[in-house]
């Protein structure tokens, strides 16, 4: 069972977790920690709502100085209400062979 199906952020009940497949748009990133738990998770603001993972891969890309909060930041900036477009992803890791989640930016179909 993955550790996400028991570490529920107890404090956000209006945060629902992230699943591979998931599609949304990003608004920005708020890193936690679940001092329970004793563990970090990413909390996602998105044009339908607060979205929360504990995947690791995730955590790293919601870093306030990374690339994809950069992104993020560019897209509300040129309008306030849209954001960033990502999928939720599930990816084996290199060193462990374990699925894992990660976003992914959707690219627009030409024309």
């Amino acid at each position: 069972m993955n550790i996400s199906k028991v570490l529920e952020p107890e404090e956000r009940e209006d945060s629902t977790p992230l699943k591979a497949g998931d599609e949304m748009t990003i608004q920005g990133f708020k890193i936690k920690h679940n001092r329970k738990f004793d563990a970090d998770l990413v909390e996602i603001k998105t044009t339908e709502g607060l979205r929360h993972t504990y995947a690791k891969t995730i955590i790293g890309q919601g870093k306030a100085d990374g690339w994809w909060a950069e992104q993020v930041k560019k897209c509300v900036a040129l309008d306030a209400s849209d954001g960033l477009d990502v999928v939720v992803v599930e990816r084996e890791s290199n060193t462990t062979g374990n699925k894992m989640l990660a976003l992914e930016t959707r690219k627009e179909e030409p024309f």
